[in-house]
C-alpha cells in the first residue's frame, strides 16, 4: 500500500508554477470554450482542503494571487456536496485522497486561512485589500447575534475590550450592554470610549479574531436545558410530607408564583398511582361519567387501568359508553379535565382528606 499524500504534498508535485495554474488548466479542459475564473475553483478546492492545508497552499502564493484568492473565498458562500463531488472528480488524479463534504466560505473563512498562512497582521492587510467592505466594519459578526448571545460572549471581557467592541457594536445592543454592567465598570468604559481617538488595525483584528474563536467554542457547547421546577418536584416527592410542606411554604413566602409552578409539577397524573384506593374512589365518586371519560383520553394504559379499577362495573360501562359517544376531543378539553382532577387531589391532600403515598414509602 502506497503512502497517502497530504494535500500540500500534492500541491508541491503538481506544477512548478503553482496551485492556480493547476485549477486554470483543469478549468480550460472542462469549460468547452467558456472563459471562467480559475480562482473560483481554486477557492472551492482550498475550502475542501481545510484550514491547515489550505494555509500551506496560500502561504506559497505571491501577494497578488493571495489577495485574488481571498476575494474568491469571501465571495463563495459554501461548497455543497454535489459541487464538491464534481470538483474532486475533476481533480481526481491530484486530490483523490480528499473526501466529499460540504464546506462554508465567506469572509470569516478567508480570514481564518490567511491568519494561519501569514499571521494576523498580514492577514488583516490582505483582507482589507481583497474585501474592503468587510474591513470597514469591524465586529460586524456581532450584529447578527441576539442580545443574550452577545452578553454571553462578552461577559468575562475586561473594560478595555468592552470599550473597543462597543464602539463598533450596533448602538441598540451597545446601550443595553452598557446598562447591564455594574456602575464602576460602566463608568470606566464610558471614560475610555470618550478618550479613545485611534486604535491600530492590528489590535482590532486580534480582538475580533479572538472573539470569533470564542464564539465558535461557545457554539460547540454541549450543555442541555434543565427544568429546575420539575427536578425540585421530583426531590420533594421523596421527602416526608411535613418537610415538603415546610419547604414549599418557605418558597411561597419568597416567590409565590414559583411555588405555585412547583406545586403544579408536584401533582401529575402519576399521582393517581400513589393515591390510596379509598381516596381515588371518593374523588371519582364526585365526578360525572363524561368527565371521567374525558380524563381518560390520552392517558397511559397504566393510569387508565388504575382509574377503571376504582370504578364499579356499572360505572365502568357507562364511562366507556361516554367515551365512545364523544369520540375524538380537542387536546385543550382533555387538559382542562386533567387540571380539574389534579386540583381535587391537591386540595384534598393539603386539607388532609386524601393521602398520597410518598415515593420513599414505595421503596421500603
Amino acid at each position: 500500500m502506497g503512502k497517502r499524500k497530504l494535500p500540500i504534498d500534492v500541491y508541491k508535485s503538481v506544477s512548478s508554477e503553482g496551485f492556480l495554474k493547476v485549477t486554470s488548466e483543469n478549468d480550460d479542459k472542462s469549460s468547452a470554450g467558456k472563459k471562467t475564473d480559475p480562482g473560483s475553483k481554486a477557492a472551492s478546492l482550498l475550502l475542501l482542503l481545510g484550514t491547515d492545508e489550505a494555509a500551506k497552499v496560500m502561504a506559497r502564493l505571491n501577494p497578488r494571487e493571495a489577495e485574488d484568492l481571498a476575494r474568491q473565498i469571501a465571495d463563495t458562500r459554501r461548497v455543497d456536496a454535489v459541487e464538491a463531488g464534481k470538483l474532486l472528480e475533476e481533480f481526481g488524479d491530484r486530490f483523490g485522497n480528499l473526501e466529499v463534504r460540504r464546506a462554508r466560505g465567506g469572509v470569516d473563512a478567508a480570514r481564518e486561512i490567511l491568519n494561519a498562512a501569514f499571521g494576523t497582521e498580514k492577514a488583516a492587510q490582505i483582507v482589507a485589500k481583497a474585501v474592503p467592505e468587510s474591513s470597514s466594519k469591524p465586529f460586524a459578526f456581532l450584529n447578527d447575534l441576539d442580545f443574550n448571545q452577545i452578553t454571553n460572549l462578552l461577559r468575562k471581557e475586561n473594560s478595555v475590550t468592552l470599550s473597543l467592541v462597543m464602539s463598533y457594536l450596533d448602538p441598540a445592543h451597545a446601550s443595553r450592554l452598557l446598562e447591564s454592567l455594574p456602575d464602576e465598570e460602566r463608568g470606566a468604559i464610558v471614560l475610555r470610549m470618550a478618550r479613545t481617538e485611534k486604535v491600530s488595525r492590528e489590535v482590532i483584528s486580534t480582538v475580533e479574531t479572538t472573539l470569533q474563536e470564542k464564539l465558535r467554542f461557545i457554539a460547540k457547547d454541549d450543555s442541555e436545558e434543565m427544568d429546575g421546577r420539575s427536578a425540585l418536584a421530583d426531590i420533594l416527592r421523596f421527602m416526608d410530607l411535613s418537610d415538603e410542606r415546610r419547604l414549599l411554604g418557605n418558597l411561597e413566602v419568597t416567590d409565590p408564583s414559583l411555588a405555585e409552578q412547583v406545586k403544579e409539577k408536584l401533582y401529575t397524573m402519576d399521582s393517581v398511582l400513589h393515591l390510596r384506593d379509598i381516596d381515588l374512589q371518593n374523588i371519582l365518586r364526585q365526578m360525572e361519567e363524561r368527565d371521567i371519560a374525558l380524563l381518560l383520553k390520552g392517558q397511559t394504559e397504566e393510569i387508565r387501568d388504575r382509574i377503571k379499577e376504582s370504578l364499579s362495573s356499572r360505572r365502568r360501562l357507562m364511562v366507556a359508553d361516554e367515551g365512545d359517544i364523544m369520540g375524538l376531543v380537542p387536546r385543550s378539553d382533555a387538559d382542562a379535565a386533567v387540571r380539574d382532577f389534579l386540583e381535587k387531589i391537591r386540595a384534598g391532600e393539603e386539607a388532609g382528606t386524601y393521602i398520597i403515598i410518598r415515593e420513599e414509602a414505595d421503596l421500603i
